[in-house]
C-alpha cells in the first residue's frame, strides 16, 4: 500500500511528540491497508521498541503498512521483542491464512519507550503518558474496525480504565472477571465510535501463550471464525 500525503500527515501526528519533535509513539502495524481491516489486536503498549530519528518518519510510515519491510528494517528490534509480540504475529498469520483477513496490531497506550520509563511516566501521570491514550483513541476512530481483541490482563485493565463507562450491550454480568473466563464469552460488549458505528469487544489471554499455532486458543479461534465468516 502506498502511503498518501494525507495519510502520511496522520501517521506523523500519531508518531511524533509535538513538544520534542521526536518519534515516541508506535500507532499501529499492518500488512496492507488498515482501513480495510475488521480486526484490531490490542496490547498494553507497543512492541518492538523502536528508536527512529524524526528525519526517517517517511520510511517509518511505509513500514507500518508493509510487514515485510517492517521486519527487514527492524529485524534486531523484533528479535528482542517479547513472546507476546511474536505470538501476536503468529495470530495475525493464522487469521490471514484462514480467512485472508488482515489483523492490525495496536495498543491501549501508544507510547513506545522502555517499560521502566513508561511505568515512571504513568506513576507521575505525565502528559506524555496520557497522550499515548489519546493517540490510540484517534487511531481507533480513524480506522473504525468492527472487532477489538484485547489481549492479556494488563491491556484489559487499561482498557477498562479508559472505556468502562462507555461500554454498552454488555454480554457478561461482571466485566472484572479474569481474561481466561472472558475469552470463552466471545463478544463481551460494544463501544461506540465517533461515526456512530459500534465496535465489538472481545478479550483473550496474552498472545504470549499463543505460540506458533495457538493450540490452547482453539475455542477462542472458533468463536472468532464464526463472527467473521
Amino acid at each position: 500500500m502506498a502511503v498518501s500525503t494525507g495519510f502520511f500527515k496522520k501517521i506523523q501526528r500519531w508518531t511524533v511528540d509535538e513538544h520534542s519533535g521526536e518519534i515516541l509513539f508506535l500507532p499501529f502495524q499492518a500488512d496492507g491497508n488498515p482501513y480495510k481491516s475488521k480486526v484490531f489486536l490490542v496490547g498494553a503498549n507497543p512492541e518492538p521498541l523502536l528508536q527512529v530519528d524524526a528525519s526517517d518518519i517517511q520510511i517509518l510510515a511505509e513500514t507500518l503498512v508493509d510487514s515485510a519491510l517492517f521486519s527487514d528494517l527492524f529485524r534486531d528490534e523484533i528479535a528482542e521483542a517479547s513472546r507476546e509480540y511474536k505470538g501476536s504475529q503468529n495470530f495475525a498469520s493464522w487469521l490471514k491464512g484462514r480467512l485472508n483477513e488482515q489483523v492490525v496490531l495496536t495498543s491501549i497506550n501508544l507510547l513506545n519507550l522502555e517499560s521502566n520509563e513508561v511505568k515512571q511516566l504513568k506513576k507521575e501521570s505525565d502528559p506524555l503518558y496520557l497522550e499515548g491514550f489519546d493517540k490510540f483513541i484517534e487511531v481507533l476512530n480513524e480506522f473504525e474496525p468492527e472487532y477489538l481483541i484485547i489481549q492479556g490482563s494488563t491491556a484489559y485493565k487499561l482498557f477498562l480504565e479508559q472505556f468502562k463507562e462507555q461500554l454498552f450491550e454488555k454480554k457478561v454480568d461482571d466485566l472484572q472477571v479474569s481474561v481466561q473466563i472472558l475469552e470463552q464469552s466471545g463478544i463481551i460488549a460494544k463501544l461506540q465510535l465517533n461515526n456512530g458505528e459500534n465496535v465489538n469487544i472481545l478479550v483473550c489471554r496474552s498472545m504470549g501463550a499463543f505460540g506458533k499455532e495457538g493450540k490452547t486458543f482453539g475455542g477462542f479461534k472458533e468463536k472468532l471464525l464464526q463472527l467473521l465468516q
